[in-house]
This record gives structure tokens, sequence and C-alpha cells, in this order.
């Protein structure tokens, strides 16, 4: 029904004349006219809203139902189920506008409430999104554009939709409606098939068609980020389906039916509220890849073992509490995730799956691992970091292809010297354990290129960290460290050097020699000076100089041409080097903390200055040149003695 039509109270629907009758003393036009009005927001607009709530949700919990499409519809901030519907119309006849050009203007009047009813935004919902699938299908553009048509009202533009695909649209195999703001998918979608391929991702759909059933040669179905609390039977008879993506929806349960997909090699359902999976999973032989991240797995079922061709599976972010020893059966199976659940140990069985090459378990409770890890041949990338082990199995040190080793943040008071039979390893994370000493063999350890040993107890480094002559990545932060080894400069290929919060005095001029050095932080360190050879370090583009001693800074820092962000806050720095201002690239800088009582008018060179901190000195004033700096300046003066801001800059920079 078209908004701008006449209604009469005989063209009102049961659903809203009923409580108007029953609330009027006499059923006589005049009482019936008078309680109408205030019906609408009292008892008829609540009733419609979960009419319309619903609507797009048939099943499932009312107030699920409502907070979806209050999120659908941005009604997060209305509280009164009556103003929602109003947003809701509004919302709609809004779309429904910049679609049909010549549709009427929806004018907010009291009386035109009457216009509030269901059958509306039902007529209204499924012609909005007819076009707005149509708007996408190849070809539609000649025949959209005719004259005759794209002056039509909506609804009669939406009626075309089943000539055009009957005429036009009958050889279309693949299908791209991803985000285009569906919040339903138009039946007439069962008529294209010939389709191979349907994304609908990114949309706000809360239910598919039975129609959908009839696209018997679909092979990919991706159905991702919508708000899909169920699913209709007939996606189960899909039998030529490979790729079925659901995740990111609202699915509390996987139906029995999914086992019919009988040639499915990826299936999708992370990200949703499942708390179980039906055991007809496992009859799926044809499966490869199995996501089921994000949800509220408690368990895995026996059947997960059938799964006989699985090469990825990934169960992050569950609440697993132990793995089946079916998981043994995955024979060929590459990756295996389990990061963030509750593991407290793991099955011998794991070491069954000799084909994995990325085994991932971090942020669990594991307290050990089990000898049969040394069966994973294959293994290249292994993650227990966030864990509780206090020890390794001496078997870990034979995974002769591991490329990458994270132990971050566990128990660890002590590494074997068999480390170094890790020949081929890139990474090794050992940060925020219990490490006074390291081994030796770390050092033999020649294909390294990052090496995290953060917040540990490390008081000294030997002369062999310079063999590391592949090292891109050092991370010291967080160690009792009082000075470093001479060879640590000579590892020429560093990119990345974090030395912050140790207890070191002293910077030597052969730091010049890190001449790849983009990331420099010496933060909470015990510095009082910096050699004037810094300035060597032409690739630097951050460096963290806060919490030292710092008096004054080497002329030489503005030859830092790349240098984006400087952090020299918490020093005692009372004057600055007029070669700052060549600093043209940088972006971020840190003074606050200090004793500044001026700046080099040389700063406003700064032309890409995003953030200037210069909170906590001693500046009674600031140099005019300071407004040349960017308007968009992030600029903080608090906890200065400035006497006066000349006008020009408080209105240049807002203060």
């Amino acid at each position: 029904m078209n908004p701008s039509s006449s209604i009469t109270i005989e063209h009102l629907p049961n659903e809203i004349l009923t409580p108007i009758l029953k609330n009027c003393a006499s059923p006589s036009l005049f009482s019936v006219c008078t309680r109408w009005r205030h019906l609408l927001d009292t008892e008829v607009m609540p009733s419609l809203y979960k009419q319309i709530g619903k609507m797009h949700f048939p099943q499932g919990d009312i107030n699920e139902r409502a907070f979806i499409l209050d999120k659908t519809y941005k009604l997060e901030d209305r509280s009164l189920e009556g103003e929602k519907v109003k947003a809701i119309f509004k919302q709609t006849f809004t779309l429904a506008k910049s679609l049909a050009p010549t549709e009427l203007e929806f004018k907010w009047k009291t009386e035109e409430k009457r216009c509030f009813t269901l059958a509306n935004y039902a007529s209204y919902l499924i012609n909005i999104n007819r076009l707005l699938m149509w708007k996408t299908l190849p070809g539609r553009g000649e025949y959209l554009n005719q004259e005759k048509i794209k002056y039509l009202p909506l609804e009669k533009q939406g009626e075309l939709l089943r000539d055009w695909i009957e005429s036009q649209g009958k050889n279309i195999e693949r299908l791209y409606l991803t985000a285009l703001g569906l919040t339903l998918l138009p039946t007439e979608i069962g008529q294209l098939s010939q389709l191979r391929a349907l994304s609908l991702i990114h949309n706000q759909l809360t239910t598919l068609p039975a129609e959908i059933g009839q696209l018997s040669q679909l092979k990919e179905l991706y159905l991702n980020d919508n708000h899909l609390t169920a699913l209709p039977t007939e996606i189960w008879q899909f039998s030529q389906l490979k790729a079925l993506n659901l995740s990111d929806n609202q699915l509390t349960s996987v139906p029995a039916g999914i086992g019919q997909l009988s040639q499915l090699q990826s299936l999708c359902l992370g990200r949703n509220q499942l708390t179980s999976l039906p055991a007809e999973l496992g009859q799926l032989p044809q499966l490869r890849d199995l996501s089921l991240v994000n949800n509220q797995l408690a368990f895995l079922l026996a059947e997960i073992g059938q799964l006989l061709q699985l090469r990825w599976l990934y169960l992050n972010n569950n609440q697993l509490s132990f793995v089946p020893v079916e998981i043994g059966q995955l024979s060929q199976l590459l990756g295996l995730e389990l990061d963030a659940n509750n593991l407290t140990s793991l099955p011998a069985e794991i070491g069954q799956l000799s084909h994995l090459g990325r085994l991932s378990l971090s942020n669990n409770h594991l307290t050990s691992v089990p000898a049969e890890i040394r069966q994973l041949s294959q293994l290249h990338r292994l993650d227990l970091k966030n864990n509780q082990l206090t020890s390794l199995p001496a078997e870990i040190w034979l995974l002769s292809k591991l490329d990458w080793l994270d132990l971050e943040n566990n128990q660890l008071t002590f590494i074997p010297d068999e480390i170094k039979q890790l020949s081929q390893l890139q990474s090794l994370c050992l940060g925020d354990n219990h490490l006074v000493t390291l081994p030796a063999g770390i050092w033999q350890l020649s294909q390294l290129q990052q090496l995290h040993l953060n917040s540990n107890q490390l008081t000294s480094l030997p002369a062999e960290i310079g063999q590391l002559l592949q090292l891109h990545y050092l991370n010291l932060k967080n160690n009792q460290l009082t000075t470093l080894p001479a060879e640590v400069w000579l590892l020429s290929r560093l990119r990345w050097l974090d030395l912050e919060n140790n207890q070191l005095t002293f910077i030597p001029a052969e730091i010049e020699q890190l001449s790849q050095l983009q990331i420099l932080r010496l933060g909470g360190n015990h510095l009082a000076t910096l050699p004037v050879e810094i300035g060597q370090l032409s690739y630097l583009e951050k460096l963290h100089l806060n919490n030292n001693y710092l008096i004054v800074l080497p002329a030489e820092m503005g030859q830092l041409s790349r240098m984006q962000e400087l952090d020299l806050c918490d020093n005692q720095l009372a004057t600055l080097p007029v070669e700052i201002g060549q600093l043209s690239y940088l972006e971020k800088l840190h003074l606050n903390n200090n004793y500044l009582t001026i700046l080099p008018a040389e700063m406003g060179q700064l032309s890409r200055l995003q953030e200037l901190d210069l909170c906590d000195n001693q500046l009674a004033s600031l140099p005019v040149e300071i407004g040349q700096l960017p308007k968009r300046l992030d600029l903080r003066l608090d906890g200065n003695p400035l006497k006066s801001i000349p006008n020009e800059l408080r209105k240049h920079f807002r203060l």
C-alpha cells in the first residue's frame, strides 16, 4: 500500500483496529478517531514494533530480536518503542524515495500516522530490497534507465523484477550483493537458476526466503556478516555446494541437515553464538577448511575425527576444556588453532598429526606439553604464549623445521642449550618469563630475524649476540641491563631496537653502525647525554627517549630527515637545538615534563606536525612562528606559566 493513498477506518488492519474499538465507549466514527491518535502512541505503536521484529525474526527470543532490529536501524539511543517505529518508517520512506524519485514525499504530520501499518512496512521493505538487488544485476542498467520505467513508483518498479529475470537474468552465474544494505532477500532470487556463486556479505539480513533452495547449481554461498539467527531447511539441499560462509551472524545452533552437503570443502561458522555442534558434521567427507572461531563451544564431538580430508581447523576463542583423542585421526591436517580456550592439557594423540605445519595454543592454561609433540616433523610454527608453562619437554628442541616459536608470558626460568638444534628458527619470543640467563645455544641460531627477550630479569648479554647477523628486530625492554656488549652495534640489519626500561647510562658512538634502524626505543633508562653519531641513523622514523636525564640534545639530531615520532617527555631539557626545525616529516613531538623556558622559532617549520605536547614546562611565551604550524595540530600547553597567548594563536589552534 502506498503511504500517500487515502486510508479510511475500514482499511485499517485488524491488529490495529481491534484495540481501538475495544477502548472506545462507543464504536462511532468520532470516538474511533478520538482514540486513534492516543492509542497509536500508547498501544498500537509498541505492538507494531513487535510485529516488525517478528517479521524479521519469525523465531527466537523477543529481546534478541529487538536488539538486532535496533542495531539494523541504529535505534540504540531510543527507549520508547513508539519512537522507534517512527524512526523505522522515516528511514524506510527516505530510502524508498532515493530509489524511486517519483515516490511522494512522506509528510510527518500526526494524522498521517495512519500510514504506520505492518502491510505498508512489508510492501516498502520488499520493493526497496528488490531494487537494491536489481541495481546490481548484470545487464540491468539499460533496462532500468528506460524513461517508461525509471519514473515509475517504487512498487511498480519492484513488480517488474520478476519479468526482467524471466527475460534477461536466467544466465547469471555469479552474483555479488555485498554491502548493499539489504534487510530482506527478495524471493525472486530463486529464479536465477544458473547461479553458481552468491555473495550476500555485509548486509542486514535476518532471514532467508525458502526460494533460495531453488538455486540447485550453487557451489559458493557467502552469508557472513549479517544478522541471521536461523537458516531455511532448503539450504541443505545444495548438493553441489563447496563453500559456505556463515560467520559473523547470530546463529545459536547448526541443524543436523548440514550433513547432507556432501561436496562441501569449506565451512565458516566463526563469530556466532554456537554452544554445540551436530554429530552430522562428521558426515562431510570432502571438508578441508573448518572455522569455528569466536563461539561458545564447550566441547568437540568425537565425530570431528571423521573429517579425514580436513586441512585447516580453527577453534580459537571458545570455551574448550579438552581436545578429544579423535583429533589424532585428522592425518591431513596442516593447521590447528586452539587459542583462547580453557585447555589445561593436550592429548598424546596430537602427535599423530604428521602433516601439521602450524599449531597455535596461546591464551590457555597449559602447564605441560606432551612429549609426543616430537612426532610433528613438519611443524614450522608453534605458538604457546600466555600459558602457565614452567618447563618444556626435551622433545620440543627436536622439531627441526620450526621457524617460529612463541613462548611469551609463561613461567619459564630456564631454556636449555639444546635450543640450538632449531637451526631454521627465524622468530623466537621469550618475553615475559623469569629468565635470568640465556643459553649459549641461542646465539647459534644463525637464521634468527626476530628475538624477543623483554620483561625478564636479564642483567647482561654475551658478546656472542653479535653472531645473529640476520637479526631485524631485538626487544630487550623491561630488564635490568646496565651495559650492552659492543657486538650489539655490529647487528647492521637491525630495524627495530627496544631497550626501554633498563638501567643504561651510556649509548656509544658505535650506534651509527645500525644504519638500517627505523625504530629506536631508549625510554626509561638513565641517559644524560646522546652521542652526536645518532644523527647518522638516516632511516630512523621513531625515537623514544622519554624518562631519562637528558639536559641537552645534539644538534646532529636535525639530520634525522625521516623522523616521524620523537618522544622526549620527562627529561631535564631547558632548551632545544634550532636544528629541530629540520625534521620536516615529524608528526608527533612530546616534550612534556621538562624545563623548557623558550622554544626555537624554527619549530614553525614542522609543517607535518599533528601532536605537540608542551605540558608542564616553564614556558612564559610562545614564538609567533608557532602560528605557522597546521591548524589540525593537537597542541597541549597545560602546566606552563604562560602570561598570555596571542589571539591569532588562540584562534588558529582553537585554544
